[in-house]
């Protein structure tokens, strides 16, 4: 989905869903563009309990690269650790009254419907902007 003039003409809440330190910059940056004067952006990286942020043992790193990569955007960074990823991202898009969610495309994974079709189901009011993995 594109940029348009509509998008700036008013406030819009972004929440930028992270998952990997390699492409959260491409994402933040979408979401910056989406965003109009007023507007905010939320960078959430949420993950299971149990598991690392950004996938690294070197989680102390990734907490630091994140908040500088949201603090450089001018958006709020907020780390969950859940039972239920989707259910989390979901509960944050409703207290945020996201309007818009960026994340990046995922590969499925065994036979599972894709992430973001799940969150689609379960907040039909909020536009969804899928980024490619830069090639």
């Amino acid at each position: 989905m594109k940029n348009t003039a509509q998008d700036n003409a008013a406030n819009k809440v972004i929440m930028v869903c992270v998952t990997g330190q390699r492409s959260c910059d491409q994402l933040i940056a979408r979401g910056l563009e989406r965003a109009g004067q007023g507007s905010s952006v939320h960078v959430v990286h949420c993950v299971e309990t149990g598991r690392n942020f950004l996938n690294t043992p070197f989680e102390s790193d990734a907490i630091e690269y994140l908040f500088t990569a949201a603090q450089i955007a001018g958006a709020e960074l907020s780390l969950i650790r859940s039972e239920d990823v989707e259910d989390a991202l979901v509960d944050f898009a409703k207290d945020k009254d996201a309007n818009i969610i960026v994340l990046g495309a995922a590969g499925r994974p065994s036979g599972k419907e894709p992430l973001v079709m799940r969150l689609q189901r379960r907040l039909p009011e909020v536009e969804f902007d899928v980024v490619a993995a830069r090639g």
